[in-house]
């Protein structure tokens, strides 16, 4: 099951979140805008975390 999501880096730089569920449980994967799989924000270069993403 898949499930995903935008929200927006500090800097207001747009990220998707996706969220897989597995045996493990729910773990989430982000995305730039090139649709490349990233774990830093590709404008500023923060370390993405779920909570620290803004919604609007």
């Amino acid at each position: 099951m898949i499930f995903s999501n935008v929200g927006y880096c500090p800097c207001g730089q747009e990220v998707w979140i996706e969220y897989l569920h597995g045996a493990q449980g729910w773990r989430c994967r982000f995305f730039g805008p090139d649709e490349q799989e990233v774990e830093r924000c590709p404008s500023c270069g923060r370390e993405l975390k779920e909570d620290d993403l803004e919604s609007r």
